[in-house]
C-alpha cells in the first residue's frame, strides 16, 4: 500500500517549510510583566534638533541695554574700522592731541582743547594705498630743547609708508623708506628722535635717527 497518498503535505518524508508569516510570533513581550504599567508622553516640541539644523539656526541678536554714554568727546572721522590710537594731554594748556589710523587708508591727527568737547580733526595728507596700521607722538619725551627734540607725529601703514607729521599743524615732515609694511611704531622714550618701525611681513626692525636723518 502506497502511503505517500496519505500525507500529502510531506515531500521526501519532510514537513513543507513554513511561511514567513508562521515564523512570526507577534504576541506582545513586557519586560516586568508583573509591575504596573506607566504611559509615556513624549513632547514633541522638545525634540532635539539634528546637528545640520542647529548649525544653520538664525541667532537671535539681544536686545541692547540702556547703555549710558559717559564720554567726554567722541571722534567719529573714520568710514572704516580703527586700527591704531595714540594721545598726549600737555599739562601747560590742557589739550589732548589724538593720533588715529584705520581700515579706510586715512590717518587723522584730532585736537581736544579743555572745554570743549568737539574735537578738531584734520586729514593727514599722505595718501596711503593700504590700512594705516599704527600711530606714535614722541611728545612725552621732548625737552625744552625743541632744537635736539623736535615735536614729531608718526603714522604707518600696511603699504609700506612711514610718514612724520608735525603734530601741532598737521604739517607733513618727510617720508621714511622701510620694511614692505609696517605693523607698528614707536619713538624711543630715551630722547624722543630714534623712531622704530616692525613688519612681520619681512621680519624686520628699522630704526631711524630723525635729527641726523640716519637708518
Amino acid at each position: 500500500m502506497d502511503t505517500s497518498q496519505d500525507t500529502p503535505n510531506e515531500v521526501n518524508g519532510q514537513a513543507p517549510p513554513l511561511d514567513d508569516e508562521e515564523l512570526v510570533d507577534e504576541t506582545p513581550q513586557f519586560l516586568n510583566a508583573g509591575a504596573d504599567a506607566e504611559e509615556v508622553l513624549v513632547d514633541d516640541d522638545n525634540v532635539p534638533m539634528d546637528e545640520d539644523e542647529d548649525d544653520n539656526a538664525e541667532v537671535q541678536p539681544e536686545e541692547p541695554a540702556n547703555i549710558i554714554d559717559m564720554s567726554k568727546a567722541k571722534i567719529v572721522s573714520h568710514t572704516d574700522s580703527v586700527y591704531a590710537v595714540c594721545s598726549h594731554l600737555d599739562p601747560a594748556t590742557k589739550t589732548l592731541t589724538v593720533m588715529s589710523g584705520g581700515g579706510d587708508d586715512k590717518a587723522y591727527l584730532h585736537k581736544i582743547a579743555a572745554g570743549n568737547p568737539v574735537p578738531a580733526s584734520h586729514l593727514l595728507d599722505h595718501t596711503h594705498t593700504d590700512s594705516v596700521s599704527c600711530v606714535a607722538l614722541n611728545l612725552p619725551y621732548i625737552t625744552e630743547d625743541l632744537t635736539k627734540t623736535p615735536k614729531l607725529a608718526a603714522v604707518g601703514g600696511y603699504d609700506g609708508a612711514i610718514v612724520l607729521y608735525d603734530p601741532d599743524t598737521g604739517a607733513k615732515l618727510k617720508n621714511l623708506e622701510g620694511p614692505t609694511d609696517v605693523e607698528w611704531i614707536s619713538f624711543h622714550p630715551k630722547g624722543g628722535t630714534v623712531l622704530l618701525a616692525g613688519s612681520a611681513a619681512d621680519g624686520t626692525i628699522w630704526m631711524y635717527h630723525i635729527p641726523m636723518n640716519k637708518v
